[in-house]
């Protein structure tokens, strides 16, 4: 009673709807066998909330700590729910919907969810400033996550078309431990070199804070609730595509991340409209950086455990999206200030990948 009772009135009811209906979903899919799009939509709308759930925990563990430890914890905890649903995805071998969930999140993250916080904190509070050294990092990693998605399809492009698709595969394993590795480097550096603490209030929502024993116990069982919703919205992704005639991948570059990147865009909007924007900015790019350097090197890995290999070889759409996205975020970080105008041209810019995804046959 006093985790709920810490929280905002909008808080209490966000929570109380999630379980309720995360528990409605877990009935139709065990005990009423419930399956196709009924499934779908039920176990994506408590996913979403779930998402809310992990941002509303991490946010508040993050308060606590500096700008960019607060960013690395959100980014990690916020991405879990897109990892479990891709790799329940994976296992049940639907490899286009995993890439595109990966793509999808990147740009979703870059230009939606930084768009957003960017124009609404930049009404309210005009041009915002943040630290460009942090800004200069992560637009260096971004540049990263770029080759790690671009060398790997010049990569298939360059070798003969009789050799099969081992030889991707196993170029794409060793590119997915290299980026692996940097992104262990990458927390190292962080956790070693943070910036200030910001000094501000630890409750997101309006609430009482919570400790950090009572955050981390609602992450795990945020988690466990997600894994078995995840399922099964993987196993009705198929009805759902037939019923509704979208393509896989519009469903795993659109849909997917939009469901699994909740905790992000709710959390990075509400730090930048509290002139937060530094952590806000941590929490978005942070997301994307995450999801390239980490969970699709950690979806490559575990594809050969599931017999469901899985190579980096995207398709030419989605490296000049992602080569737009991280480019034009970058030149956004790079000054230390940011405006809502700033923020307009990156919507701007999704929606046009997002027409241009729609349209993709």
């Amino acid at each position: 009673m006093s985790l709920i009772a810490a929280l905002s009135p909008v808080g209490r009811a966000v929570f109380v709807a999630t379980f309720a209906t995360s528990a409605v979903a877990v009935a139709m899919g065990w005990l009423l066998r419930i399956t196709g799009t009924p499934i779908f939509l039920v176990s994506a709308l408590g996913i979403l909330g779930l998402a809310y759930v992990v941002g509303t925990a991490t946010e508040r563990l993050g308060a606590l700590t500096s700008s960019q430890i607060g960013g690395v914890l959100n980014a990690t905890f916020g991405n879990i729910a897109e990892l479990t649903i891709a790799f329940f995805a994976l296992a049940a071998g639907q490899l286009e919907v995993v890439k595109a969930s990966i793509t999808g999140s990147i740009i979703g993250n870059l230009l939606l969810v930084l768009g957003v916080s960017l124009v609404l904190g930049g009404l309210r509070h005009g041009p915002q400033r943040f630290s460009a050294r942090t800004a200069g990092l992560d637009a260096t990693l971004l540049v990263l996550a770029v080759i790690g998605l671009f060398v790997p399809a010049v990569f298939a492009i360059s070798t003969s078309v009789g050799s099969g698709p081992e030889p991707r595969i196993r170029e794409s394993v060793a590119v997915a431990l290299v980026l692996l590795v940097l992104y262990a480097l990458n927390l190292i550096y962080r956790l070693r070199h943070p910036e200030p603490a910001p000094g501000v209030e630890a409750a997101g929502d309006g609430g009482t804070a919570w400790s950090g024993r009572t955050a981390l116990t609602v992450l795990i069982v945020a988690a466990a609730t997600l894994a078995l919703l995840s399922e099964q919205l993987v196993e009705a992704i198929d009805p759902f595509i037939a019923s509704f005639a979208l393509t896989p991948f519009f469903v795993g570059i659109i849909v997917i991340p939009t469901i699994g990147n909740l905790a992000e865009q709710l959390v990075a909007v509400r730090l930048a409209l509290k002139d937060r924007v530094d952590f806000s900015m941590a929490v978005s790019i942070g997301a994307s950086l995450q999801v390239a350097l980490f969970v699709a090197p950690v979806l490559v890995l575990l594809g050969l455990v599931v017999g469901q290999p899985m190579d980096l070889v995207f398709t030419p759409l989605e490296i000049a999206a992602v080569t737009a996205a991280a480019g034009i975020a970058a030149l956004v970080a790079l000054d230390g200030e940011s405006t809502w105008l700033e923020g307009a041209l990156l919507l701007g810019v999704y929606l046009i990948a997002a027409v241009s995804f729609f349209f993709l046959t």
